[in-house]
């Protein structure tokens, strides 16, 4: 008879204890776990640990709610007997005798606290709050003003920027308080943004198990292993778990399939959270939101193949229209769910459409605005309609004007410098590789599906190490040369003889003499003015900032019809 042995046997240790009734699953409002909280009938047992979190973990969380993504799932114990600890309670409340149901937090304590001390409580003098700039779509921490703490409605003008006020969280949950502080002197529109926060943020649902008739030994059980055990599913792999998994092929789930039909475009697999997103965006659900567990599997397996379609339409748009060759340098997703909503409505669009989408994902990508904080997902989404014209000049009204861009000098400074990896970054990736660089080597064309096999970083590799000094102190992408591994970049340059294939990449004769005599000042400045001139006429032809944006004469005709 088989016996266990190591870490799989108890070893004489009496086994856990197990719950009269296993825990029932729910849900509950934002709004009405703040209400526990404030009558006292939310407490934390002693064996919960201290408040953690850092002001970033509590934006995430405030932000996750506006988003509407999943923020996890809470573990309460309803009712436990008289003679169960009593806990502390949440917050800075303290209800003698609180009436109705009593719930001890078993899991879920950093969530709830955060939820109590942004949304629940008026923050002191000097405390560290949490507001929301509606102007940016962003969860900001800082202390407050008297008048904000008090709930007065700001002031016309209140923002250097001209932007609208940022609005205290605290006062969110309230509706009536929320409708006192917006002020009289906003636009109705304007208005409607901030009600619309104050209900995303009330009316969110938080997962919720709730256990009755249990011991607080079986309850440190549950804690424990919760906080000890796994890590928690994405939602990409709740999903595959849960309908994926029944539509495998070739040991690929439903997710990696749709990868795998794009695989011949060599542009990269795309995240199965971008993915996922596509598929709701197609759908037309709320982006985020989706619970598997309410598909039919025929129906998501047709929707998945939508979304394959869309997804390909979306990768042959980006490669050939508007150079973005491979996911690796894509500025920003958001423009991968859109434009797959896209061309899920619009199969076959003008190439008027498809020039000003191009127009709008490189004003939206050099201008920084469809990033999380700039560029809200469903927004964006919900502007794609059945109408192809009017979905275009949504988009472009939203995050494609072409309003305060520009090709100065403080623009090239911050794109040259910009990290690789950050949005500005990989534009200029975009800009490098639309001037068709060749290997130093064989003189062929870089294939980017080989380039960015791994990183983008590992491609992108330092021609001179160690300059610090001189006008070009932070040379950023000047000094840097977009090349398979092998010898050292510099290396590659002084004993490449094929003038060709070094100005594919921005080095002329002038500058391989500087960088052998060591002047590495001139090679930097000859390369930042062939770069210079490369980049800015890429970003000048997809941006068309002087151009016209009005839909094509066919469209206007049919709208006039």
């Amino acid at each position: 008879m088989p016996t266990m042995s190591g870490s799989d046997a108890n070893h004489g240790q009496a086994p856990p204890p197990r719950m009269q009734k296993a825990a029932s699953a729910g849900s509950m409002a934002v709004e009405d776990v703040i209400k526990l909280a404030a009558e006292g009938r939310l407490r934390m047992p002693a064996f919960q640990r201290a408040f953690r979190w850092e002001p970033k973990d509590r934006r995430d969380l405030l932000d996750s709610i506006y988003r509407g993504y999943p923020v996890g799932t809470l573990l309460l114990w309803k009712n436990p007997p008289p003679s169960t600890e009593t806990g502390r309670p949440l917050g800075v409340m303290d209800v003698a005798n609180p009436q109705g149901d009593r719930y001890l937090v078993i899991d879920g304590q950093q969530r709830l606290t955060t939820l109590w001390e942004g949304l629940g409580r008026a923050p002191v003098p000097g405390e560290t709050a949490l507001v929301f700039d509606i102007e940016h779509e962003e969860v900001v921490s800082r202390p407050l003003t008297p008048d904000e703490i008090e709930g007065r409605p700001p002031p016309r003008g209140e923002r250097d920027d001209g932007g609208l006020p940022q609005v205290p969280l605290h006062l969110v949950l309230d509706a009536a308080v929320l409708s006192a502080w917006v002020p009289s002197w906003m636009s109705l529109a304007d208005k409607r943004r901030y009600f619309e926060l104050g209900k995303r943020i009330r009316e969110h649902e938080l997962g919720l198990y709730v256990v009755e008739h249990a011991d607080i030994d079986a309850l440190r059980h549950v804690f424990d292993r919760i906080n000890s055990t796994g890590k928690p599913m994405r939602r990409d792999e709740v999903f595959d778990a849960l309908i994926g998994s029944q539509i495998a092929q070739d040991g690929n789930t439903a997710l990696a399939l749709v990868n795998a039909k794009l695989a011949d475009l060599g542009f990269g697999p795309i995240e199965p959270t971008t993915i996922l997103e596509a598929f709701e965006a197609i759908r037309g659900d709320e982006v985020g939101k989706l619970d598997p567990r309410t598909l039919d599997v025929a129906d998501a397996e047709a929707d998945l193949i939508r979304t394959a379609s869309a997804l390909r339409a979306t990768v042959i748009f980006l490669r050939t229209t508007a150079h973005v060759p491979h996911v690796a340098v894509r500025p920003y997703e958001l423009p991968i769910v859109i434009l797959a909503r896209f061309f899920a409505l619009h199969d076959h669009p003008s190439n008027r459409s498809l020039i000003l989408l191009r127009r709008w994902l490189w004003r939206g990508s050099f201008g920084e605005r469809l990033g999380g904080a700039s560029g809200s997902m469903q927004q964006h989404v919900d502007d794609v309609t059945e109408d192809e014209a009017e979905s275009v000049q949504a988009l472009l009204r939203r995050t494609g004007s072409p309003e305060g861009l520009s090709l100065d000098d403080a623009q090239w400074g911050g794109t040259i410098a910009a990290s690789m990896a950050s949005a500005r970054g990989k534009a200029m990736i975009c800009a490098l590789l639309a001037q068709r660089p060749r290997s130093l080597v064989t003189g062929e064309l870089l294939d980017a599906s080989v380039l960015f096999r791994d990183r983008v970083t590992e491609a992108l590799r330092p021609i001179v190490r160690g300059s610090t000094s001189g006008v070009h102190s932070k040379p950023g992408a000047i000094n840097k040369l977009l090349h398979p591994s092998g010898s050292a970049a510099k290396s590659l340059i002084l004993e490449c003889t094929d003038d060709a294939a070094l100005f594919s990449h921005g080095i002329d004769d002038d500058a391989r003499k500087a960088l052998r005599r060591g002047d590495v000042e001139t090679f930097f400045e000859r390369r930042g003015e062939s770069l210079r001139r490369s980049t800015e006429a890429f970003f000048a032809r997809h941006m068309e900032l002087e151009r016209d944006d009005a839909p094509s004469l066919a469209a206007l005709t049919r709208r006039t019809a």
